[in-house]
């Protein structure tokens, strides 16, 4: 038997709580009339008491058209997620459609309401859901809600979505270190206990393990570092790896603002880049062409292109812009990383040209594409 749809809070429970009439709430919410201070306070009082949320596609229709678009991610501020956002943004800016975000900055046990239940309360004319997973009870909520989702850096058989390989990702990063000759390599990932999104820094790990494993290199337990996701607590992880009696010679971030914590950790400890420690990170933003970082690339701006306009689709509208190829991950070598043996005689990072064109290395992102890669390397006893 299946589970009775949640029965949002109507206006007409906010207006008898309130002890005012519907138009009067309604007029509240959307400040389309003046209301006396007294009333607006009892309004606003009932709504949070039952935990009221306007229809937004509801209001929509009352003035004709349906006009919003609701966007959940987590870490608006982080630069990969910006990047796709920006991206969605300029797709949908010629449409019909306002834009809502909602930022999740909190674990899944930690937040008030669930992602299904925000989609559920809000009823928009669609949504699209960066970078955050969903359980059997969001999908549930959403198709409750009935309206269309398309997920970005996520997967389901549900709905619409694109997503890498992030294990392939990070035994592609791992093999690069491998065939410069390295063989004391470092992980610094996300503190996955309480990670906020898609598990993609666990998923990198496991890839650089297996890659690791592959090619008989040893990890030693001070060799995989976790920390909360930032630039400073990598640098802090970083610090005490480089600090270790055997410090590794090359370090795989899960992700560039990792890489550059990786960096300044290199900085404060005296070493040079990459003559005494390569650095690899994964996203390729565009801080990391900046500073000359080698990283992983992955679709940022074509996965959220993508998802614009397959939202666009699904609502009926025809899209006449050609939805662009989702890239294959691919190795963009720049100047943090260099070859284990020639190390004493590169120039230290400082006094490295970023102005030299990237050299690129596309690799396939399907599954065991990177392990056949690995296998392919000499094993080292």
């Amino acid at each position: 038997m299946k589970d009775a749809p949640e029965r949002p809070v109507t206006m007409a429970q906010v207006a008898d709580l309130a002890g005012v009439s519907v138009p009067t709430v309604s007029r509240v919410i959307n400040s389309s009339a003046p209301v006396a201070e007294e009333t607006r306070r009892a309004v606003v009082r009932a709504i949070e008491t039952l935990g009221y949320h306007p229809n937004l596609m509801a209001r929509g229709l009352s003035r004709g058209r349906s006009d919003t678009v609701l966007v959940i991610l987590p870490h608006i501020t982080e630069p990969s997620v910006a990047m796709r956002l920006s991206a969605l943004i300029d797709v949908l800016r010629k449409s019909p459609y306002e834009l809502h975000l909602v930022d999740l900055e909190r674990p899944p046990e930690q937040r008030i309401r669930r992602i299904g239940e925000i989609v559920l309360r809000n009823r928009p004319a669609g949504v699209v859901i960066i970078s955050l997973p969903l359980d059997d009870v969001d999908h549930r909520h959403i198709h409750n809600a009935d309206v269309p989702v398309v997920l970005i850096d996520s997967t389901s058989t549900d709905f619409p979505s694109d997503s890498v390989d992030d294990i392939a990702g990070g035994e592609l990063a791992t093999n690069h270190l491998i065939g410069l000759g390295h063989t004391e390599i470092a992980f610094i990932g996300d503190q996955e206990e309480t990670a906020i999104g898609v598990p993609a820094s666990a998923n990198r790990r496991l890839g650089y393990q297996r890659a690791m494993k592959f090619a008989d290199l040893p990890v030693p337990s001070g060799y995989k570092g976790t920390a909360p996701h930032g630039m400073d607590t990598a640098r802090r992880v970083a610090r005490d790896m480089l600090r270790l009696s055997q410090p590794p010679t090359a370090i795989f971030a899960a992700s560039d603002v990792q890489a550059l914590g990786v960096l300044a950790a290199a900085r404060e400890v005296g070493l040079d880049v990459p003559r005494q420690l390569s650095v690899i990170g994964f996203d390729d933003i565009q801080a990391a062409s900046l500073t000359g970082l080698t990283t992983i690339r992955q679709p940022l701006e074509a996965s959220g292109r993508r998802a614009g306009l397959q939202l666009l689709q699904m609502l009926g509208h025809r899209v006449r812009e050609k939805k662009p190829e989702f890239p294959e991950l691919e190795v963009v070598v720049r100047s943090t990383t260099g070859p284990v043996s020639s190390n004493t005689a590169q120039e230290p990072l400082s006094a490295v040209s970023l102005e030299k064109a990237d050299m690129v290395t596309k690799v396939s992102s399907s599954p065991g594409s990177a392990a056949r890669q690995a296998r392919l390397i000499p094993r080292r006893k």
